[in-house]
């Protein structure tokens, strides 16, 4: 097998990620204190914009290294057993450790309680940050689906303007799909009548893959032409920065339009919306020309090995999180003011990824975190291949 080159900047782009799912859920606390101002509650608004572009991000990456590696054929079995054996194995232990930890009850005797149990790990809500597993883990699940789609696309495409007008098409699609979950469904009502397709298609939607498609796509446009996509994202990063700019702005506006007179709610920065689904591509883009710039420094090379225990890390931090803020609060220390929030955000941070980088070098670390390094002299195809979540 042709060995490729290795992406350095995903692993940079992880470590942002990361980084930014972490002081989302920090905000999460820090602005449902009580005295928190209407300025102060503004401004984390604001900042959880700023990182919104983190699940997207994954989801990119995830499209980009496995088009890269697999573009043109996958043995599924081995595939898909490499992958229950990095992502849901951990998974499912730090589920387990969730669910202990929330002392439920079985309450109704113990089919219930079982039932209770697998509901928890196929829908992702052992903790409120484990959805993301289930998500991603569709497209690594119906990748040979996805490949299909996107070897007709290329096939057809074979232009620029045709590609042009296939992006276009995928772009509109999106934007419909995401304006339907947004708008439609919840001013209407909407349902299949189905209990599966209502639970699939809109209870749970946050964590249906099929809404976060075209960040998937997108990355496997940019693995088929990284050299060209490399070039342009260096190129036109003035453009794309003043469109985040003039998006940033709007979607600002939407957060305080909508979120009435009760305080910022951030509930409405969701990414299933038209608005926050072209600011994040702008977001991806400039984030991803960050990473190329970053990558030339030397130091970058601590935020790369946060980027590879960014899976386990993920899974940890909100246990984390959880005793930190304990923590903080019983000692009165940094528990309030955005100060105090970007304090928890470092020692969490921090914290998460010592665990993980811990964890990951016990010879079963794998079972805990995920292959979070890969050996050099493996072929391309076998690297780099987890979201390392957010």
């Amino acid at each position: 097998m042709v060995r490729k080159e290795r992406i350095a900047e995903l692993d940079l782009i992880r470590s942002f990620a990361f980084l930014a799912v972490v002081y989302q859920h920090v905000i999460g606390v820090y602005i449902r204190k009580p005295g928190v101002d209407e300025q102060t509650a503004i401004l984390y608004g604001m900042l959880f914009h700023l990182l919104k572009f983190a699940v997207p991000a994954f989801i990119f990456m995830t499209g980009l290294v496995l088009f890269y590696n697999y573009e043109e054929r996958v043995h599924y079995p081995s595939f898909i057993r490499k992958r229950i054996k990095e992502i849901l194995i951990p998974y499912g232990v730090w589920s387990a450790v969730y669910l202990s930890l929330a002392h439920k009850t079985p309450g109704e005797g113990h089919s219930f309680w079982e039932w209770t149990i697998l509901k928890s790990i196929l829908t992702g809500s052992a903790s409120y940050h484990l959805w993301f597993v289930v998500m991603i883990f569709q497209f690594y699940l119906l990748y040979p689906l996805w490949q299909r789609v996107f070897q007709a696309v290329r096939h057809w495409a074979a232009t620029r303007s045709r590609l042009l007008i296939a992006v276009t098409v995928f772009g509109l699609l999106y934007g419909w799909l995401v304006w339907f979950s947004a708008r439609y469904i919840p001013t209407h009502g909407f349902r299949f009548g189905v209990a599966w397709l209502d639970a699939y298609w809109i209870k749970y939607r946050d964590r249906n893959a099929f809404y976060y498609f075209f960040y998937f796509l997108m990355g496997g446009f940019a693995a088929v032409t990284l050299a060209a996509f490399r070039r342009a994202v260096r190129r036109h990063w003035p453009w794309l920065g003043a469109g985040f700019v003039v998006l940033y702005g709007y979607i600002g506006y939407e957060l305080l339009r909508d979120s009435g007179s009760g305080g910022i709610n951030l509930n409405v920065a969701t990414s299933l919306k038209p608005s926050m689904f072209l600011y994040t591509v702008a977001q991806l883009l400039l984030v991803y020309a960050l990473a190329l710039w970053v990558g030339k420094w030397k130091g970058s090379k601590w935020l790369s090995l946060l980027g590879k225990y960014s899976y386990g890390a993920y899974l940890i931090h909100a246990l984390v999180l959880t005793y930190l803020m304990k923590g903080l609060n019983a000692w009165q220390l940094f528990h309030d003011s955005l100060f105090g929030s970007i304090v928890a955000f470092a020692l969490c941070s921090l914290l998460s990824f010592g665990i993980s980088f811990g964890l990951g070098k016990l010879p079963f670390g794998a079972w805990l975190v995920g292959a979070a390094e890969k050996k050099r002299s493996a072929p391309a195809a076998q690297q780099k291949d987890l979201p390392h979540a957010g």
